[in-house]
């Protein structure tokens, strides 16, 4: 994904979002609160135009965020990858071959050691660290995993994008397709 050279990663939430995202130059979007009835139609129109779709799995109302949901998600729905602050369901997703995202929320120092032991464990292709604006500790992540970071969550500005990719991100995901980079 990272090769792909993306900077901003739209986190696609509406239908609205998602016609922009298909008309847009992004190869890349995070599909997050639809529902799922909507979700298979969603990937395949994406898929039509050469688009990828990495799917939250935490976020998607009607789908179960665990391993069978994951399961389902990478067999029948044909997503590209799979997010999720869950071990499991990352490991399901690359079982599947699927891109594998570890989602970390930065509450405290806790969180901090805790989603790192985790990432060792479980490998995942990427982690995306939360907030965004915490880029900061992105150096010291970086000496405790092997898989490229990204950061999102409260990134509201093209200045803000060019911290978090000066920190060591390889790409930042934010809310709707309002900044380029």
């Amino acid at each position: 994904m990272h090769q792909a050279g993306q900077k901003v990663i739209p986190a696609i939430s509406t239908m609205k979002e998602f016609e922009k995202f298909l008309e847009g130059k992004e190869t890349y979007g995070i599909l997050m609160n639809f529902h799922i009835s909507l979700v298979c139609d969603v990937i395949k129109r994406a898929h039509e135009k050469q688009k990828k779709l990495l799917l939250h799995l935490d976020l998607i109302k009607g789908l179960s965020s665990d391993e069978s949901g994951c399961e389902y998600a990478c067999q029948y729905l044909q997503v590209d990858g799979i997010i999720s602050t869950k071990g499991k369901v990352i490991e399901t997703a690359r079982r599947n071959h699927r891109i594998a995202i570890l989602r970390l929320f930065l509450i405290d120092s806790k969180s901090l050691e805790k989603g790192l032991a985790l990432c060792q464990a479980v490998h995942p292709d990427y982690m995306e660290v939360l907030p965004g604006i915490a880029c900061s500790i992105i150096p010291y992540i970086k000496e405790h995993v092997e898989c490229p970071i990204m950061c999102g969550g409260l990134i509201k500005t093209p200045q803000q994008v060019e911290t978090c990719l000066e920190a060591g991100a390889f790409a930042v995901t934010a809310t709707g397709l309002h900044i380029q980079i």
